[in-house]
This record gives C-alpha cells, sequence and structure tokens, in this order.
C-alpha cells in the first residue's frame, strides 16, 4: 500500500473525470461530470479545461467528449506484450477454427477488461463490445475463470461485495458462485448460460503463468442454442486452451 503522502490527489481526480467517460453514450457536461465523480463542480471544471488543454478531451458547446490521445494511454500495455506482433495473429488463427469471434481479458479490480478481440462470423456476435469494454466477474465465463484461477483471498474479497443480477438467471449467492468456481477449477474451462444475457452463453479458458494463476483469459459468445451440447462446448474450449497455451509467453 502506498502512503498518502506519496499520492498525487489531484492526479487521481484527474483519473477520475476520464474514467468517467468509460459507460457515457453521449457528452458530458462539467455538472454531469462533477455529479458522476463526487468532485466538486468548480474542480471538475479546472480538471477537465486542464484535459482539453493537454489534448485528451474535446469540448462541443461545453459538453466533453474523450478525443483519440486517451488511445496512447493503453499503447505502452499493448506494444510491450506485442499484441500486434504475436498476440493478434495467433488469436486471429484460433478464431478461423473456432468459427468463433474470441477476446482476451485480464483483471481489473471486480471487472474483465478487453485487451484483445478477434472476430469471426459476425453473424453471430451477439454484443457491441470491444477493446477496452468491461465485463462483470461473477456472472460471465471469462470473469470466472478469471476468479476461479486467482489467489483465494483475492477471490473472497470480490466476493464479500454484492454481486448484481443482470437477468433472472444471475447467480449472486456466494456460495453458489463459490460451487462454480471449484467446477471451472477442475474442468478447466468456464461455461455460462443465461447470466448476464438472456439466451447469450459464453465459453472461456484461462491463461496461465508459471503460478497456475490466471494471467488472463480467452472466451467466445454466442446463442445459447449452439452450445447446448457438452461434447460442442468441450471441443471450443480444448481449441481455446491451445490458444491460450500458445499465448501464455507473450501477455
Amino acid at each position: 500500500m502506498i502512503a498518502d503522502k506519496d499520492i498525487s490527489l489531484t492526479f487521481m481526480k484527474g483519473m477520475e473525470v476520464l474514467e468517467a467517460f468509460e459507460h457515457a453514450a453521449t457528452p458530458l457536461t462539467i455538472p454531469e461530470l462533477s455529479r458522476s465523480t463526487g468532485i466538486n463542480r468548480s474542480v471538475t471544471r479546472r480538471l477537465v479545461l486542464t484535459l482539453v488543454q493537454l489534448g485528451y478531451l474535446l469540448e462541443t458547446n461545453r459538453a466533453y467528449t474523450p478525443s483519440p490521445r486517451v488511445l496512447r494511454l493503453a499503447n505502452g500495455y499493448l506494444k510491450e506484450r506485442q499484441f500486434g506482433r504475436t498476440v493478434q495473429p495467433v488469436m486471429a488463427a484460433y478464431s478461423k477454427r473456432l468459427g468463433d469471434a474470441i477476446s482476451l481479458a485480464v483483471r481489473d479490480g471486480a471487472d474483465a477488461i478487453y485487451v484483445a478481440y478477434s472476430p469471426g462470423d459476425p453473424a453471430l456476435i451477439t454484443s457491441g463490445f470491444n477493446i477496452g469494454s468491461r465485463l462483470p466477474l461473477t456472472a460471465t465465463a471469462i470473469g470466472r475463470v478469471l476468479l476461479a484461477f486467482s489467489d483465494p483471498a483475492e477471490v473472497e474479497g470480490i466476493l464479500a461485495e454484492p454481486s448484481a443480477a443482470f437477468t433472472t438467471t444471475t447467480k449472486t449467492d456466494p456460495n453458489d458462485i463459490r460451487t462454480d468456481l471449484a467446477a471451472v477449477r477442475a474442468r478447466g474451462f468456464a461455461h455460462v448460460t443465461g447470466e448476464y444475457e438472456p439466451g447469450v452463453s459464453s465459453i472461456a479458458v484461462p491463461v496461465l503463468g508459471p503460478d497456475t494463476m490466471a494471467k488472463a483469459a480467452l472466451g467466445i459468445v454466442g446463442p445459447a442454442a449452439r452450445f447446448e451440447k457438452k461434447e460442442i462446448c468441450a471441443g471450443k474450449a480444448a481449441l481455446l486452451s491451445e490458444c491460450a497455451e500458445t499465448l501464455g509467453s507473450f501477455v
């Protein structure tokens, strides 16, 4: 834990303002950003104007949107791991073999965040997720794989917080989720149906490090009817695991 005296609270608040745009479908005004972040309006105004001056926000009629410059913040992460040179080609090859779009995600707090994506048949895409999209750990296959192969103490910390119900079949009881995580560890992949989107199934496998903890997870999503048969799910999980093993040294 870093001591408070070594932290720039102003910089922290500036990042909170940037993060407020994550789920925004329209430009945000300063009052809206102030309410969203809980930061005093005058402070929010100075932070926003600073971000405009630095080129990270664009202003139109006193409303603000992120500029393309924010993509620079992710470039170092993606470049260091050679996503364009190694990760993306491997995912593209396995996407063709599977006939499904493949997503690669890492854990960020209580969420899984997409860091790479390779499209399969566009007709099978059920949600408009892309790089940077976030998914809950407890209600998705890609999230449960990340949890199942994480430090038990961290998992308990996440399960201690109330889990949101996204559909009528979402598991929210910590004991139910623990049971599912044990099953995921035993078979090596997660299969979740209808818990995040009605009628949608997802399958995911871990990308393991030397300590057998998940560094990342690979997942596919499709209509539930396509994943009803256990042998189909097992076959797709096996191909995903091949892909995960190949990517293990890069992610």
